[in-house]
């Protein structure tokens, strides 16, 4: 039997999953460089900066998007996978 992994078990993978998918809501596609500015009552990002509402969890980056990279909270795997999940369904009022 072959082990199985979690689809998105870096913390990193999913943040840019979400930029991703806020490029694609906004019609464009994600610059490293410069992310794209988005927030409504769940979470906000913006260059450098992506910030979890409920909790407080901010996340930052020094000018491309996985430099420097660091967070306020020091949460598990799970714990990263189930904010960006809420973040992501909270993009499409789900």
């Amino acid at each position: 039997m072959s082990e199985q992994f979690e689809m998105y078990d870096d913390p990193f993978k999913m943040l840019i999953l979400l930029a991703t998918l806020v490029c694609e809501k906004q019609g464009t596609e994600l610059d490293y460089g410069q992310v794209p500015s988005y927030e409504n009552d769940t979470f906000s990002i913006r260059h450098e900066r992506f910030v979890y509402k409920k909790d407080g969890t901010e996340i930052t980056w020094f000018e491309f998007l996985g430099r420097d990279i660091a967070s306020t909270q020091d949460l598990t795997r799970s714990g990263y996978n189930k904010m960006f999940v809420d973040c992501m369904a909270s993009l499409y009022q789900l």
